[in-house]
């Protein structure tokens, strides 16, 4: 087996009630985790909503400031794509943090 390799993306969501993507589908994880922080060691100011669909106000799971919650596949051939996920913020300016595994 294999050493495990992991990354991470910092995505920050300039608008309210537009939701966007977490990338532009480069990346493929089996797993990932998602933090509310805007930037490395700092906390939102408000909610974030990490969702499998663009369109606002869609059902997604909420993620308060400092909080995390991870997504993994079903099986170990499969992944997600960065593209998968559209993060919506309360303030403008606040995002995730998302920590993969390649």
């Amino acid at each position: 087996m294999g050493q495990q390799q992991f990354g991470s993306i910092i995505k920050t969501v300039s608008a309210t009630g537009t939701p966007e993507a977490l990338g532009g589908g480069g990346v493929r994880a089996h797993s990932v985790t998602f933090l509310g922080l805007k930037a490395a060691r700092t906390n939102n100011a408000g909610k974030v909503w990490i969702s499998p669909n663009s369109g606002n106000d869609t059902a997604a799971v909420p993620l308060d400031p400092g909080d995390e919650v991870t997504f993994t596949s079903s099986a170990e051939d499969n992944y997600f794509t960065d593209a998968q996920f559209y993060i919506d913020v309360e303030t403008a300016g606040d995002g995730c943090v998302a920590i993969y595994d390649k």
